[in-house]
C-alpha cells in the first residue's frame, strides 16, 4: 500500500512539473504576442526609419515636444528637392510677339539638387517635365517636351554662387548666364536659402512652448516668415497631428489651411512669381531639431503670374495639388 501511494505521489509530482513547463511556455508565448501587438500599434516598426543620431536630438517629455532652434545649423549640406504639381485650370503665355491661352490639365515634375559649403551655393536642375493624361490610356500619361507653365525652359547646367560681403555673386567660371542670374537673384538670395532649407527660418516656435497632438497654432502677420520666405501676407492655421520622419529626419506633422499672397518671389532659374493661394487642405512636415520644413502636401486654388526679367511671362488660375519633398543631408565640413 505504501509502495502504491509513493508511486501515485511520484506520478502526480511529474505531472505537476509537465503542467508547469506547459504553463511557462504558454505564458512566454502570450507575453511575446502581446509585445508584438503593442509594437505594431505604437509604430515601433516605423521608428527604425528615423536616424538614431537625429532621434537623440529630439526634445520630448510627457508635457509634449519642443521644436528646437538652439542647435548649430550645418554650414555644409545637400538638399535634393522633388516637386510634383497637378494642375487643372486655364493658363496663358505671352512674349513680345505672341500670346497663347488654353485650358490645361497635367502634372509638372521637377527634381533639383542644392549644395551649400559655407558661402558657396550650387544649384543643379536634374529633371523637369510636364505630362498630360493620355487619351489612349486613361490610367497613363504622355510627356510633352515644353513646359506650358514656364516662362522659359530651365537650364540643365549647374549654377554656382558665392557670397562676397552682403551680396551673392556668380562664380566667374559660370559664364554670362550665371552672371546675369546672380545679379537678378542677389537681393532675394537669403530668402531662397531659407525657402529651400539651406538656412534656418528666422522665426520659429517659442523655445519654452511644448506641443502635443491636437494643439493648434495660427500663423499670420509678423509670424508668417516661419512658413513663407519673401513678401507674404495672409493667415494659415496649423494643427499638430503626429510625428513622422522624412528621409530619416524626425518631424512634427501639421495639417494646414488658410490663404496667403506673395509677390515677386524667385526660383533659382530667375523666374519671379506673384501668387494668391488658398490652401483648402494639406500637411506640413516641420523638423523637430532645426527651423526647416522638409515636406509639403497641399490641395490649393491658385492665381499665378510668373516670368523672367525679360519679356516672357505666364499666367494661370486653377486648382493645383502640390507635393514637395526635401531630402536634407548635412555633410562633413
Amino acid at each position: 500500500m505504501n509502495s502504491r501511494r509513493r508511486l501515485l505521489l511520484i506520478l502526480a509530482y511529474a505531472l505537476t512539473l509537465v503542467s508547469c513547463d506547459k504553463a511557462k511556455n504558454f505564458a512566454e508565448k502570450a507575453s511575446s504576442a502581446v509585445k508584438d501587438r503593442i509594437a505594431s500599434k505604437t509604430g515601433a516598426g516605423d521608428a527604425s526609419k528615423t536616424d538614431p543620431a537625429l532621434q537623440k536630438l529630439v526634445d520630448q517629455t510627457p508635457d509634449g515636444v519642443s521644436f528646437r532652434k538652439d542647435l548649430p545649423f550645418p554650414t555644409h549640406l545637400e538638399v535634393r528637392i522633388t516637386r510634383h504639381q497637378e494642375w487643372s485650370g486655364r493658363f496663358s503665355q505671352s512674349s513680345a510677339i505672341e500670346r497663347h491661352a488654353e485650358a490645361l490639365k497635367g502634372t509638372r515634375t521637377s527634381v533639383s539638387k542644392l549644395e551649400r559649403a559655407g558661402d558657396q551655393v550650387r544649384h543643379t536642375s536634374e529633371k523637369t517635365n510636364f505630362s498630360i493624361p493620355s487619351a489612349d490610356d486613361p490610367d497613363g500619361a504622355k510627356q510633352i517636351l515644353s513646359d506650358p507653365l514656364s516662362a522659359n525652359a530651365p537650364s540643365a547646367q549647374s549654377h554656382t554662387f558665392r557670397k562676397t560681403g552682403k551680396s551673392w555673386l556668380a562664380d566667374p567660371a559660370g559664364g554670362f548666364r550665371n552672371t546675369t542670374l546672380a545679379k537678378e537673384l542677389s537681393p532675394f538670395f537669403d530668402g531662397l536659402l531659407i525657402e529651400n532649407a539651406l538656412a534656418p527660418r528666422p522665426l520659429w516656435f517659442a523655445a519654452k512652448k511644448r506641443f502635443k497632438p491636437g494643439d493648434q497654432l495660427v500663423v499670420t502677420g509678423d509670424s508668417l516668415p516661419m512658413l513663407l520666405a519673401g513678401k507674404a501676407t495672409g493667415t494659415l492655421t496649423l494643427k499638430l497631428e503626429s510625428f513622422e520622419s522624412v528621409e530619416g529626419h524626425p518631424c512634427g506633422v501639421f495639417t494646414v489651411s488658410g490663404d496667403y499672397s506673395r509677390r515677386q518671389f524667385p526660383d533659382f532659374e530667375g523666374i519671379f512669381t506673384d501668387e494668391d493661394v488658398t490652401i483648402q487642405s494639406g500637411k506640413l512636415w516641420l523638423s523637430l531639431i532645426h527651423p526647416i520644413i522638409l515636406r509639403e502636401q497641399l490641395d490649393t486654388i491658385q492665381t499665378l503670374k510668373s516670368g523672367n526679367r525679360g519679356n516672357q511671362s505666364s499666367r494661370g488660375q486653377g486648382s493645383i495639388k502640390v507635393s514637395v519633398k526635401r531630402a536634407w543631408k548635412p555633410l562633413g565640413a
